[in-house]
Parts: structure tokens; sequence; C-alpha cells
């Protein structure tokens, strides 16, 4: 748009000036260019010659009493020169100025000729130009904005698959991550599947080991007892009392390791889901057909669809242990209760047998420790539990019963 203005203004600073007769020096004629424009005062299209000589100044029509003044640095060197200046009726002006001479000697005259335009139309089409940029780009914008989106969104969806197939390995519903993915990913899948493979296998291993361990203590220690038994037949009763209690103590803490090793080791990431519900209806059905249990009375009252974030076999070994405990000790009734409040699920197990004084209750569940030498066991049941509570970031504590017998209370973390 500058360069059409330019153009144009050339074009008629060259028939401006032609109408100088430089026989006579006369200004240019009252109407030397054809536009209506010059004609209407403040039209917009202005011309003015000035003779320097005399100061006197020839104007459109449309300049009406307004004289146009040019920088000084148009002055002087006959070249052309463009410049913004102001108009009549407040308006900005594109203006061409330029020095004319006639003649070489003393007697020459210069003439400076200036024609101008107003910038309204150019502003109106550099902001009807501006607005239809504005837009085209917020068209492209969106456009590329949309299109990085579906790039991303396509070219990350193998890894939002990936995502959900270790979410099921963390679940317990998956054990490697199955399905077909792209060559980019195809190599983590297979090494995120050979990790989950090699952890396994030591796992599986160490366990196995453990196992080994335990069992093949286990003779040693059947002999020990013998051993034990033989002393006692020839009177030696002191040391066949202090071999029963290594036995039993070596006993117990091989089928505390034992058990310690089926628990599910597990990291902040793992999730599991496990129903509470069922778990503590299988394990009530066993202990109902033992004969502790048998002549027990169940008063149980569960809360419908209770799922709990722990392993389904760290869970049935959990509840196995604590009422099994309750049947052992029990007289007449076990008390079972599950709730759910504030984000956690509340378990009751009550009974009334003789219970334990407070001081004794503190110390309940620390391993090897028995509390009373008239039951059968190793005193490592309550351990085990600790153990897989504290494992699954939940709570558990001891206290007396309404009806007198030991009430333990279990806060177990909701499933996802």
């Amino acid at each position: 748009m500058e360069q059409r203005i330019r153009l144009d203004l050339e074009a008629r600073f060259t028939r401006l000036a032609a109408e100088i007769d430089p026989a006579t020096y006369d200004l240019a004629p009252v109407d030397p260019l054809q536009d209506p424009r010059y004609r209407t005062p403040f039209g917009g299209l202005y011309w003015q010659v000035t003779d320097l000589a005399t100061g006197a100044a020839a104007t459109s029509v449309s300049l009406w009493d307004f004289q146009l003044l040019m920088p000084e640095a148009a002055l002087g060197d006959g070249e052309p020169h463009y410049a913004v200046i102001d108009g009549p009726s407040d308006q900005r002006l594109t203006a061409l100025a330029r020095m004319i001479r006639f003649g070489d000697d003393e007697d020459a005259r210069q003439f400076l000729v200036i024609v101008a335009e107003d910038r309204a139309s150019l502003a109106a089409s550099i902001r009807q130009f501006g607005s239809a940029l504005a837009l085209a780009l917020l068209v492209v914008g969106l456009v590329l904005i949309a299109a990085a989106w579906l790039q991303v969104h396509l070219g990350l969806r193998p890894l939002k698959t990936l995502r959900a197939g270790i979410e099921r390995i963390r679940a317990g519903s998956a054990e490697n991550l199955a399905g077909a993915f792209p060559s980019e990913v195809q190599p983590l899948a297979v090494e995120v599947n050979d990790l989950l493979r090699s952890q396994e296998e030591s796992i599986a291993f160490a366990r196995a080991r453990a196992s080994d361990l335990a069992h093949g203590l286990k003779t040693p220690l059947s002999v020990l007892a013998t051993v034990s038994s033989s002393l006692a037949a020839r009177g030696d009763a002191e040391t066949a009392r202090l071999v029963d209690e290594l036995t039993t103590e070596m006993a117990g803490k091989v089928d505390h390791q034992l058990r310690l090793s089926r628990l599910r080791m597990r990291t902040a990431t793992h999730l599991y889901s496990a129903s509470l519900n069922e778990a503590l209806a299988r394990t009530i059905g066993v202990l109902k057909r033992t004969e502790a249990g048998e002549v027990l009375t169940w008063d149980t009252a569960f809360a419908e669809g209770l799922r709990v974030d722990l392993d389904p076999q760290d869970l049935i070994e959990l509840l196995g242990v604590v009422l099994e405990n309750a049947a052992k000790w029990a007289r007449t009734r076990v008390v079972v209760r599950a709730t759910k409040d504030e984000g956690a699920i509340l378990l009751a197990i009550e009974d009334d047998g003789p219970g334990l004084p407070a001081d004794v209750r503190q110390t309940i569940g620390q391993r090897g420790l028995r509390h009373d030498e008239t039951k059968a066991g190793t005193g490592l049941g309550l351990a085990i539990a600790r153990e897989i509570v504290h494992l699954n970031k939940g709570t558990i504590s001891f206290g007396e019963a309404p009806a007198g017998g030991l009430g333990v209370k279990i806060t177990l973390p909701l499933a996802p």
C-alpha cells in the first residue's frame, strides 16, 4: 500500500511539475490535476508549489488556507523526499517533495513542489488487512494446535496402552505386558516383561531357598525333641527342659520365617483389590468346623462391598491369625464387625475370654513373646498380623473388649 501511494504521488508530481512554465516561471495553474478531490476542501489529495525566490505559493483548492510544511531535509538537494506530515483538519499526509530548478545562471529560479495524500485510506486498508491477517493466523494457529494435539495424542497412545498394562500388573490382574506395540515402544515392553520375569524368578528362588532351609531345620529339631525326651527319661530334667525351650523357640522362628516368605512384598506403586467380605466369610466358615470354633457363637456384621488394598493371600493370612487367636481364647462368643469410615475400612474382633492387662497388651505381637503357656502355639501369630498390617500401611491395636476379653481393631486401606 505504501508503494502504491508513492507511485501515485510520483505520477502526480510529474504532471504538476510539467505545468510550471519554464519561460515565464509562472506557478502551476489553478487546476493542473484532473481529480475532483483536489477541488474539494480537505478532500484528501493536495498539492503545493512554492517559488523560493519570492515566497509566493500556489495550492490546490482542497488545502483551503492550509500550508504544507516539509522537513528541512527535503530542501536544497533536488532529490525526491517522502515524509509523513500534518495536513488540514488534523489529517496525516504522505507527502512527496522535490526541488525544481530552472536555469543555471544567477537568474535561475527554484520551486518546491509538494504533492500529498491523506493516509486515512491507507490506515483503513492496513486495519482491514490486519483483521484479515489476524483471522487467518487465528485459523492457522487453531489448525496447528489441533494438529499438534492430534499428533501427540496418536503418538503417545502406545505409551498410554503401556501405562494401562503396567497398572494391570500393579493391580495383580496381569503378569506381563501383552499386546502389540509400535517398533519404537516394543523394546521397552520387552525390557519391562524381562524385568518382571526376572523379579518373579528371583522372588520364587528366594522363597524356595527359605522354604528348603526351614524344612531342612525341622528334621534336626525333631531329633532334638527326641533327645530331650531321652534326657528326661534318664532323669536329667533340667537339660531336657533347656533343650525343649531351645527347640520350641527355633521351631517358632522357622515357622515365622516360612509364613513371612509367603507374604507379597510391595511398594507404594503396588495396587491390590481383595474382598474383605469374602475373606471373612471364608475364614469364619473354616474356623466354625474346628474343635475350638464349633462350640462358639459367631456374631458378625459386615457392610456391603468392602474391598481392601491387600493381596488376597495376605488378607486370608491376616484374618486367619487374628480370628484363630480369638477362637482359641473365647469362652462362648466371638464378635466381628467390619465398616467403612473416612477412606479406610475398620475391622473389630472381640472375644469374651480372660483378656490381658493393659501393660501386657502393649507388647502383644512381639516376635517370640507368649503371654500364656497354657495354650498350644509359638506366640508368633499376632507378630505375623503386625507384619502384614505394617506392610500394607494399616494400623492394628489391642484393647479390652466389652465382654472382658481381648479386642483387636484393624484399619486397612480401601482398594483403589
